[in-house]
Parts: C-alpha cells; sequence; structure tokens
C-alpha cells in the first residue's frame, strides 16, 4: 500500500473569507484523501505553538488559509526558529490576495485543491526584512501604503477591493511628501539614492493592495524584488492621472514614477511621520535592510 502523505491546513478564522474553510472541510478532506493526503486543521491563535507542532512532526504539504498578512506572518515564525519549509500550498482566502493573484491560484476552493493534486511545487522569492521578517508580496510606504490595514473590515467583505479604490480616493486629499535615502543593489553595482516622494513599494511579483500588475514584467520566481517610487508631485491634475495611471495598471510610463530592479536594499527610518505596509499588515518606520531570498521555499501552484 502506498505511503499516505501528511498535510497541515493552517487558516485564520478572522481573514475576510474564512468561511470557504468552514463550509467546504468535508470537501476537502475527501478529494485530498483520495489522493493519498491525510489533512489536519489548525486554527491560528498562537504561532509559536504552530512552529513546536512543526519542529516535532513531519508534514509533506503545509495549506495555509488566508490573506497575505497571515501567510507571511507564518512563514515568518517558521522562518526564525529555523525550520525547514514543507512544500506549501496556498488558499487565498483574504479580501486581497496580492502574492495569490501573482502565482495565478486560481478564484475558489475546487481551483486550489487542484494545484495540490496536479500541480508540482515551484521555488518562489520573498523579501526578508531585518534577517527575520518575511514578505511575499509588498513592503510600502507613503500614499497609499495604509490602504489595506485602515480599510474598514466589514466593507472589505462586502465589496472586495472596490473598497481599497475608495480609501485610496481620499488619500489624494492629504498626500504627504517626504525625504526617501536609500542604497540599492542590483546584483552587480551599488547605488546611493534620495528622492522628494510620496510613496514607495518593494514588490515581489506584480501585485499590491488590490491593484494588479502595477510591474507587468515582475515574477515571483526571477530572484529579484522591484522598487517603485513616486516622485513628489505638486501638480494636482498630475496626481488625478498617476492615480489614474495606477488604476490602469500603467504606472511604468508615468513621469513621476521611477522603477528599479533590485537584489537588496538599505533604507533609511524615514524622518516625517509616515505610514508603512508589509503585506497588507501595519508595520513600523525603522531602518531596514531587505533582501531577496530564492531557492528556500516552493509552492504549488
Amino acid at each position: 500500500m502506498k505511503k499516505l502523505k501528511k498535510a497541515l491546513l493552517v487558516y485564520n478564522p478572522k481573514s475576510g473569507n474564512s468561511n470557504i474553510i468552514f463550509n467546504n472541510f468535508d470537501l476537502i478532506v475527501t478529494r485530498l484523501l483520495k489522493k493519498g493526503i491525510i489533512v489536519t486543521f489548525y486554527s491560528i491563535n498562537k504561532y509559536n505553538k504552530l512552529c513546536d507542532i512543526l519542529a516535532n512532526e513531519k508534514y509533506d504539504i503545509l495549506i495555509l488559509s488566508g490573506g497575505d498578512g497571515t501567510l507571511s506572518r507564518t512563514l515568518s515564525e517558521i522562518y526564525i526558529k529555523n525550520i525547514k519549509f514543507p512544500k506549501v500550498a496556498i488558499f487565498p482566502t483574504g479580501t486581497s490576495n496580492d502574492f495569490g493573484k501573482s502565482l495565478n491560484l486560481g478564484n475558489n476552493i475546487n481551483d486550489w485543491i487542484y494545484n495540490i493534486l496536479i500541480k508540482e511545487p515551484k521555488y518562489v522569492d520573498f523579501g526578508l526584512i531585518n534577517g527575520k521578517k518575511i514578505f511575499l508580496s509588498s513592503y510600502a510606504s507613503g500614499l497609499f501604503s495604509k490602504i489595506s490595514y485602515n480599510t474598514d473590515k466589514n466593507l472589505k467583505k462586502t465589496i472586495g477591493k472596490v473598497a481599497y479604490y475608495l480609501n485610496g480616493l481620499t488619500e489624494l486629499t492629504n498626500i504627504k511628501k517626504f525625504d526617501l535615502k536609500m542604497q540599492i543593489f542590483d546584483g552587480k553595482d551599488y547605488e546611493d539614492i534620495e528622492e522628494k516622494a510620496i510613496l514607495f513599494m518593494i514588490l515581489n511579483g506584480k501585485s499590491v493592495a488590490g491593484f494588479d500588475e502595477i510591474i507587468y514584467n515582475a515574477d515571483v520566481n526571477d530572484e529579484f524584488l522591484h522598487i517603485l517610487i513616486v516622485k513628489n508631485i505638486d501638480n494636482p491634475l498630475d496626481i488625478s492621472k498617476t492615480f489614474l495611471d495606477l488604476l490602469n495598471n500603467n504606472l511604468m510610463n508615468n513621469d513621476y514614477v521611477r522603477i528599479l530592479k533590485i537584489k537588496s536594499c538599505k533604507i533609511k527610518k524615514i524622518e516625517e511621520k509616515i505610514g508603512v505596509s508589509i503585506d497588507g499588515e501595519r508595520g513600523r518606520n525603522q531602518d531596514v535592510n531587505i533582501k531577496v531570498v530564492s531557492g528556500k521555499l516552493k509552492i504549488f501552484y
């Protein structure tokens, strides 16, 4: 008899669409068992307990259900405990799942299960902040960076990513410029950058904050991160045009936007009071060293 594989499904009961897991419990168990995979369910409340489980029990597959913030928090806790990542499957049940969109995981539970049953896991990159915190999708600061964690959760559940667009429009009335100082390394050379900016984002993949394909030629397994800097804009008409370019995935052709492809960067703490978002969750304004990590994490997609 063929040896059964073991999967641990970790879900966040507070994520935007967690009811998908509850409503399809039998479907998940039945379909995976038919392919020789036994599933154990784990509701996140204490991450250290999860790490204890993974350190003491071997699982072939780790299924993570939730939004980008839940995924990166879970993987960060595993990483800093020096636990080897099992093969990972993602059920993108958050409201805005930028990393899932970059991987084209599909739109429903049947697609996500299919990824495990049919597809082979492949290596993906992730960003690492100060040697300990993982981000899968984005690290951002400035205009629009607060959209994800400041948008009302009930509104996000009701109207989805339209809620992000509405919140983005309100931010256009309160634009703050700041002094951005960073040093980047592109794999060959170092460059010091100083800009008066209103927004910068470091992306792993194409999407962020519900906006699709901001950097259309980026990929989650290209072994690079991409930095997008929006310079200070004085003309209100140009501000509106930049927001429309964001909605229309046309930022790469905007004169106020600079895009860089990097292996790592060092960013100085921004002196102005400013929001920081890490995979859609509130972050801290501080000095950071960020690098891309490749060849460590395999995901079914």
